[in-house]
């Protein structure tokens, strides 16, 4: 749940005209009845509503010693009212009144065109001598985007999918004609959760250039951290299970739990690949090294795996009171955590003798065509 949108669903139209975005929204409207996902539909404002504009000629106002700002004012009181002192009652807290003309002389424009007007001189006249009043068509209420009106048809959601129901939304949209100088957009969830996997994706990608500068660093290699890295694909296989396992969606938590997971799986590489090279330094040959590295790490390698997983079994289980939104995240950790431990055990000592083998081979051509 977000609190800075209105709804999951927000088709923003966007022109000049507010009579025409009036009939677009009533179309758009009609078309998203019948979407499979939504609860409901509303438009930020509805209809047109009927307003009288006071249009006071200042020549002719000028001729009875009056101004626009005269005239207005006269018709503000007898519309609006004006203070007319309290009523006081006896334990209660003084009640304002008002006076102003009955509702029938203020809805009706003949009625309103007789209201009188004082002059200077203390005479009354009817305010259709000076003024004009002009009947006008506008919106309940006024939105802008970009310095244009716009009015927002706003959906609410059930039980599906931000992303399924967006398309679902587009699908009815499709074919929507409109007029030059008017357009349409999705506000809403979908465009805040666009947002935040663009930003959640740059995460990502740093965390991963970071860690394969450490590991280079670290192992003083380009090579050994490609050995190391290629079990995070490994633990995305088992994240993708275990959500769809879990009947859990993509969105913010669980893409969280990718970028947490890339941190936890790969110790289990390091440990590997750092106790094989350890071994050869030792003298033992590349395979013997390898076999010893994964029989003497296996178990604690299944240790901590197995450690992390059940810690997170409250939050995958959603027993953690007021953390629940935090369930994807745990279910991909858990997942990838399964998967990815024991991948990892066959697929990362593979490839590091693949790596290995042929860097020797590089290593005793080149020293061979030397000599």
């Amino acid at each position: 749940p977000l609190s800075s949108i209105r709804s999951t669903v927000d088709v923003m139209i966007s022109g000049p005209d507010t009579s025409v975005l009036n009939q677009l929204a009533d179309e758009v409207m009609l078309r998203l009845r019948n979407v499979r996902g939504l609860t409901g539909t509303e438009r930020s404002w509805q209809g047109m509503s009927t307003r009288i504009n006071l249009d006071v000629d200042s020549a002719r106002a000028r001729l009875y010693g009056l101004t626009a700002a005269d005239v207005a004012h006269q018709v503000a009181a007898a519309v609006g009212g004006i203070p007319g002192g309290t009523l006081r009652i006896t334990g209660e807290n003084p009640i304002p009144v008002r006076v102003r003309f009955q509702l029938p002389q203020r809805a009706d424009k003949e009625e309103l065109q007789a209201i009188p007007i004082r002059t200077k001189d203390g005479k009354t006249i009817p305010l259709t001598l000076v003024a004009t009043l002009k009947t006008a068509y506008v919106p309940t209420a006024e939105t802008h985007q970009r310095l244009l009106p716009t009015v927002d048809v706003l959906g609410y959601r059930g039980d599906i999918a931000v992303t399924h129901l967006h398309e679902n939304v587009q699908k009815a949209l499709a074919g929507l004609k409109l007029p030059r100088g008017y357009h349409l957009s999705y506000e809403g969830e979908i465009k805040q959760l666009g947002e935040s996997f663009k930003r959640l994706g740059k995460s990502l990608a740093l965390g991963l250039a970071f860690l394969f500068l450490m590991l280079a660093i670290t192992f003083k290699s380009f090579l050994d951290p490609l050995a190391i890295m290629i079990s995070l694909p490994l633990a995305l296989v088992g994240a993708a299970w275990a959500m769809m396992l879990a009947g859990k969606h993509g969105c913010m938590p669980s893409f969280m739990g990718f970028i947490l997971l890339m941190g936890i799986i790969v110790n289990n590489g390091i440990l590997l690949v750092d106790f094989a090279k350890v071994r050869m330094k030792k003298g033992l040959d590349l395979r013997e090294a390898i076999l010893d590295a994964v029989r003497h790490r296996t178990r604690p390698i299944l240790m901590t795996a197995g450690a992390s997983a059940v810690g997170m079994l409250p939050i995958a289980l959603e027993w953690a009171v007021g953390i629940e939104r935090l369930s994807p995240m745990a279910v991909v950790a858990i997942g990838g955590l399964v998967a990815g431990t024991f991948l990892t055990l066959l697929v990362v000592p593979v490839l590091f003798h693949v790596l290995e083998s042929g860097r020797m081979r590089v290593k005793s051509w080149f020293h061979h065509n030397v000599s």
